[in-house]
């Protein structure tokens, strides 16, 4: 919902020789205003709804970063703002009603359930009174006798008047006259009995009457005893006395007594009530006596509530010390505008992982920030809750988590009302169906919803209409719904309108879906009551997500499992008990995903804890025995005393089996009881999955004394089944010197059946390059990072590998090298003292070189020590059009290197996007945002920051144009991958030993990154090879010895696979991505799969070599040469093709001639092949140049056709039957890499493409897609102008020569 715009059209100065009438000119210059802004003057009719001051980015951005933010109108002059930010403590979560009080139809109230003692749920509260159907949102009000009456603690004063208060003042919301205010407020009052005696009463239905004092009570003051105001039930006054008074008359008295009984206030009376003094006092009153009440609140106001502090005074905060003020809580809490005309009333999630809570002093400061000049803290913790009814809903619900993980109920509200007519049609409003998913992949759906919105905002009915642009189009409208289709890549609006009122929302169309991911791998349901529930995301070439609806996804089940649909989004998954194992598979056109589904767990024991001789200790920086222990409830146990005050590094000691088996199924999650001596040690699991890869799964921290069960819980992905190694407790906190004693005891595993589900494709990024180079860029940046050696081992197999990779890379001649974390093992002086040493005797000074920090160098300090010894922990330069970062992770988290620096890349960010000569943007820090292997124990600690942090660069690129790229390490693998067009890339262990398979990038070397910034600014609908001819990387791995296998003689128009591998350090290395190779030879045709490079040989060619699929296909008779090189160290190997009667070489047959090509007319002819210096040049897009594939003698460079990589093994045969159209449109994926692996052999249907096909279809998508038809429209609007312009001046000609 939007306002319609204004414009202002330019001042055109006539030459003196046109003289149209004013009239034909004022038409024609109508005329171009409506064609050129289609739908404006209509939307003039509609007048937008009035709408309060929004909070801003800007505003939220002070003591704030990685912010999301969100406003809604609720009614006119009421918005509803929701945000998300990191602040140096950690997360919070907020929402804020922004009211405008001169808004004529906005009010507000103080409403209770209607007694003071009485609590309801806020949603039960806001519609109390005679305008309950007016109210639109209202959050918690006052302090409250939260255990006891739940009567108002300080004052309430509602349009009912004075509810509750006492005597003395408190800083109160006050509203009067439609001006608010924060100022002292008490409910003052006196009683005058016969004889002309007055006495101040000390309140009014309050919950707490002091000492000595009169208090009067109405009947609002409900059904609970008034034994409570004298302070029952746990210290009850020793004199209390009570009268009853009506019109002015004693009705009745007590006398003194210690107790009132169930005595209640009735209607039309009001109850004097005293406790010692005051109890004597009214003790002496009479039946019939006259006594004079008079009582209402110290100020003359309409609305009244009262807090517990001002939090903000006159735009500063004051000094606030009490245990309230300073500690973490949830909170709600009021501002002000200077001239009392804006409220801003703010809910601020706590205590949970979320939303850390605020002190008062925080909020105060977030008040102001949003303009405030005056606040008021409010009842805050778990009372703390906002509701709201927001524009086009049909009715409120909670905005904030409550604390207590449910809303609690409250006795008052502060309540937003709008009188403005529900019952009429103003305008209308477009949302998604699916909240906050604005994109959608081609071919496929995105539903939508339209809604008329009455002047109050509240739903209407309308009869409306949908409409799209290109590159969207309306696949199908019922009533107030349509879906909404994608058509090609590039950003599109759709609209919803209804007579002279629309509303419109931008739809991104993403690149081809490549890949399926379902929110969840697998499901262990333990019985058939319980439901699971699934989404399904897409993903395409550029990393980029979207979720896939129901509507669009075919559905099949194996086994004993039932799925069913809520025709949107979502799918629910039930186990019927008729299996145990079973599958649910989804398919939308050629990809498909598959989720096993098990039914029943089963717990087993492991390991006898009986004999400690069937254990061995093992420690690192610590030292420690182990003993027979008693266990729990006389179960068997281990005791491990351990000395963790020999370091500061990290140091753990370790209980290990002699003796080990795998467990038998699918293990979910281990348990372990441990008696714990409080010191807060960290346990872990160390297991060893089928594959042979060692990893650890976390337990909590051991921080209270005494017997519990430690979980660890086994993450998806780990190959079954898994091997318990050792149990593992640590302790990484350098400041934690202390010795202890614990005991183990019971180890468990939870296994389901095993369930076989398909293994997920996986994708392999093009920026990555498994064949080419990044020569002939103008930009080089060398990685290396994880040698981890220690100043105690100088002659060290980790010292000799940092000094091999430094000297690798020095010869490569970088133009800046960045060491990205974990050089060093412990971080001490001496360590940095080596580093320093072996970096003076292996680099070239004359290069420069950045060293990042990671966790081992604050290992056994904090980051002093490096700032000391090394450097700045954070740093940034301009590197010939390329911004160059480097953050600080090293304390796990990008929040443990400060939020200064976060919000310096912020900064930087904006500065990059504003600077011509600036194209893109390097971002270096040690822990990845995720990590690749399936543990996940490298990554950021924070996944939230993670996906906030991944967010803020998609955010910059989408925003800007321009590139940008983040490069990390820590995982002890090499990796690529993309999120949301962005490149990040791991770089792999250059030193220590590898973690993870060869397969998964498990090797040891370094990294050299390719920059070209002429690239770097690649527009609003960049593709993935955009991406990749910006930056484009190389692995080098160690390579002490290459090796090329394959047939030495294949027969003309036959095929055979090649093998290469190389070894390091003893360890096996298939040459396949992430390593990145470049293959050649003499007599060698180099392809990349694609049918426009495999249709242009080199006439010369023995034979062609596709190294996406690994295989060589004879061209004529000869003797060729293949050969590869992995990091400058290259194997040959010879292939004879052998001549036969029917070869003819003179016309060599065509790659791909057969009964099922294409014709030759159904396809572009091929270039004349023949020219080995001029072999086929894809077609470029506008204003670049043409690179050369193919050439025999060079490997293919970074951004060829054939110098790309197809993300399958290098085994997979490529299909012979891939059709592909050509077009001037670049690579949807970048390039066959950012297809999907397929495990399955040639001629398999899997439901996942095969190689070639998956790079085929990708090209097809990429030949066929124009960018947008955004120019189109423009230069259409522009000549309608035009015609429109002429028409009127014809028309004013002819009537002039008429005359």
């Amino acid at each position: 919902m939007h306002p319609a715009p204004t414009e202002h059209p330019a001042t055109v100065h006539r030459p003196p020789r046109q003289r149209a009438s004013f009239r034909t000119r004022l038409f024609a210059l109508l005329t171009v205003f409506a064609l050129l802004t289609p739908g404006l003057t209509a939307l003039d009719l509609w007048q937008a709804t009035p709408a309060a001051a929004q909070i801003t980015d800007e505003q939220l951005s002070k003591g704030g970063v990685l912010r999301t933010s969100e406003t809604k109108p609720v009614a006119p002059g009421l918005d509803l703002t929701t945000f998300s930010r990191m602040e140096e403590p950690g997360w919070n979560e907020g929402s804020v009603l922004t009211a405008d009080l001169g808004e004529s139809t906005l009010s507000t109230d103080l409403r209770d359930t209607g007694t003071v003692t009485g609590r309801a749920p806020l949603d039960d509260v806001m519609h109390q009174g005679p305008r309950g159907k007016e109210a639109v949102a209202a959050v918690n009000g006052t302090f409250f006798d939260i255990n006891h009456s739940d009567a108002p603690i300080f004052t309430s004063v509602s349009s009912d008047g004075l509810r509750a208060g006492i005597s003395k003042p408190q800083p109160s919301l006050t509203i009067a006259q439609g001006r608010a205010a924060v100022q002292e407020l008490a409910a003052t009052g006196t009683a005058t009995l016969p004889g002309g005696n007055k006495h101040d009463l000390a309140g009014m239905n309050t919950p707490r009457l002091e000492t000595d004092g009169i208090g009067v009570y109405s009947s609002a003051w409900g059904d609970y005893t008034l034994d409570r105001p004298v302070g029952a039930p746990d210290e009850k006054a020793a004199q209390i006395a009570a009268a009853v008074i009506k019109d002015g008359t004693v009705t009745e008295t007590t006398g003194i007594v210690d107790s009132l009984g169930e005595r209640k206030v009735a209607d039309g009376t009001q109850v004097l009530i005293g406790r010692e003094a005051g109890a004597e006092t009214i003790a002496q009153l009479a039946k019939g006596d006259n006594v004079d009440i008079e009582v209402g609140p110290s100020e003359d106001i309409d609305l009244g509530i009262a807090g517990s502090h001002q939090i903000l005074t006159n735009g500063k905060v004051p000094n606030m010390q009490d245990d309230l003020a300073t500690s973490m809580h949830p909170r709600t809490a009021v501002g002000i505008s200077k001239d009392g005309t804006r409220l801003f009333v703010m809910v601020i999630d706590g205590r949970s992982n979320e939303s850390r809570g605020m002190t008062l002093p925080e909020a105060g400061e977030l008040l102001r920030n949003m303009g405030a000049h005056n606040a008021l803290n409010l009842d805050g913790g778990g009372s703390s809750a906002m509701s709201a009814r927001v524009a086009g809903d049909k009715g409120q619900k909670i905005w904030n988590t409550p604390s207590d993980g449910e809303v609690r109920e409250v006795p008052n509200a502060l309540v937003f009302y709008s009188s403005a007519k529900s019952d009429d049609t103003s305008g209308v409003q477009l949302s998604l169906g699916l909240e906050g998913e604005d994109a959608v992949f081609p071919g496929l759906t995105r539903t939508v919803k339209g809604t008329g919105l009455s002047s109050n905002l509240a739903p209407a009915e309308v009869d409306g209409k949908f409409t799209a642009d290109a590159p969207l189009k309306v696949a199908s409208a019922k009533k107030n719904t349509a879906r909404i289709s994608g058509e090609e890549r590039g950003t599109g609006t759709v609209t919803y309108s209804a007579g002279d009122m629309s509303d419109e929302a931008k739809l991104r169309v993403l690149g081809k879906a490549i890949a399926l991911r379902a929110s969840e791998k697998s499901l262990s349901l333990p019985n058939t009551d319980t439901r699971a529930k699934i989404t399904l995301s897409g993903l395409d070439g550029d990393g980029q997500q979207a979720r896939i609806e129901t509507s669009d996804v075919k559905v099949s089940t194996t086994g004993g499992v039932e799925v069913k649909d809520d025709g949107l989004g979502t799918w629910t998954v039930r186990a019927t008990g008729k299996t145990t194992t079973g599958k649910v598979t989804f398919t939308v056109g050629d990809l498909t995903t598959s989720v096993p589904v098990t039914y029943g767990t089963k717990d087993t024991a492991l390991w006898d804890f009986s004999d400690p001789g069937a254990f061995e200790a093992a420690s690192d920086r610590a030292s420690g025995e182990i003993a027979k222990a008693d266990g729990q409830d006389g179960k068997p146990a281990v005791g491990m005393k351990y000395d963790f005050t020999t370091s500061s590094a990290t140091r753990g000691f370790y209980l290990g089996a002699k003796k080990t088996e795998p467990v038998d199924g699918t293990a979910i999650g281990f348990s372990l009881d441990v008696k714990s001596d409080g010191n807060g040690t960290w346990p872990r699991l160390q297991v060893t999955d089928a594959n042979g890869t060692v990893t650890n799964l976390d337990g909590d921290h051991l921080e209270t004394e005494g017997w519990q069960t430690v979980r660890f819980a086994v993450p998806e992905g780990l190959a079954q089944p898994l091997t318990v190694d050792r149990i593992r407790m640590m302790e990484t906190r350098p400041e934690a010197q202390y010795t202890g004693d614990i005991a183990v005891s019971n180890l468990q595993v939870t296994t389901v059946p095993t369930a076989e589900g398909d293994k997920e494709p996986a994708i392999h990024d093009p920026a990555l390059l498994a064949h080419g180079d990044i020569e002939g860029r103008p930009q080089k940046i060398a990685v290396m990072s994880d040698a981890q050696f220690i100043a105690a081992q100088p002659e060290s197999e980790a010292v000799a590998g940092a000094r091999r990779t430094l000297r690798e890379i020095r010869e490569a001649k970088p133009d800046l090298l960045i060491i990205n974390g974990d050089f060093v093992d412990e971080g001490s002086k001496e360590d940095f003292a080596l580093a320093k040493k072996i970096i003076d005797e292996e680099w070239d000074t004359s290069i420069p070189h950045i060293y990042v920090p990671g966790n081992h160098e604050i290992m056994g300090s904090d980051i002093g020590v490096f700032e000391q010894e090394i450097g700045a922990a954070t740093t940034s330069q301009d590197l010939d059009g390329t911004r160059v970062i480097t953050l600080n992770t090293a304390g796990g988290s990008l929040r443990s290197g400060g939020i200064d620096q976060i919000a310096k890349l912020e900064k930087q960010l904006d500065e990059v996007a504003r600077n011509e000569d600036l194209t893109g943007v390097t971002v270096f820090f040690h822990h990845p945002p995720n990590d690749p292997l399936p543990t996940k124990n490298s990554q950021l600690a924070d996944e939230r920051e993670a996906r906030a942090f991944e967010k803020l660069m998609a955010d910059f690129k989408r925003t800007s144009g321009k590139s940008g790229a983040v490069i990390n390490a820590h995982v002890g693998a090499f990796h690529g991958s993309s999120v949301e067009g962005v490149t990040y890339l791991v770089n792999g262990n250059s030193g220590k030993s590898p973690a993870g398979t060869p397969e998964t990038g498990g090797f040891t070397g370094w990294t050299m990154l390719g920059i070209d910034p002429a690239k770097g600014k690649v527009g609003k609908n960049a593709s993935p090879q955009d991406r990749v001819d910006w930056l484009a990387a190389e692995t080098r791995p160690w390579v002490d010895e290459i090796s090329l296998e394959t047939s030495r003689a294949v027969p003309l128009g036959e095929s055979s696979q090649v093998t290469a591998s190389f070894v390091q350090d003893g360890r096996a290395v298939p040459v396949a991505w992430p390593v990145t190779a470049q293959w050649g030879g003499e007599g060698v045709h180099i392809v990349d799969g694609s049918e426009q490079s495999e249709d242009t040989t080199d006439e010369n060619a023995i034979i062609r070599f596709n190294p996406v699929s690994g295989q060589i296909t004879a061209l004529r008779p000869g003797t060729a040469k293949l050969s590869v090189t992995v990091n400058g160290r290259t194997a040959t190997q010879e292939v004879t093709v052998p001549a036969t009667e029917k070869e003819q070489p003179e016309k060599p047959e065509k790659p791909g001639d057969s009964e099922d090509s294409e014709a030759p007319e159904d396809r572009e002819k091929p270039e004349k092949p023949g020219d080995p210096e001029e072999s086929e040049t894809p077609e470029v897009g506008e204003g670049e140049k043409p690179e050369k594939p193919g050439d025999g003698e060079e490997p293919g460079k970074p951004g060829d056709r054939e110098g790309s990589d197809n993300p399958v093994d290098p085994g997979e045969p490529s299909s012979p039957d891939s059709d592909s159209s050509e077009g001037t449109e670049k690579d949807e994926t970048g390039s066959d890499q950012a297809s999907p692996d397929s495990d399955a052999g040639e001629g398999e249907d899997t439901g996942n493409k095969s190689p070639a096909d998956s790079s085929e279809e990708a090209r097809d998508e990429g030949s066929t897609l124009p960018r947008t038809g955004t120019e189109v429209s423009v230069l259409l609007l522009f000549a309608l102008a035009g015609i429109g312009v002429g028409s009127v001046a014809l028309t004013s000609t002819r009537r002039r020569g008429r005359h």
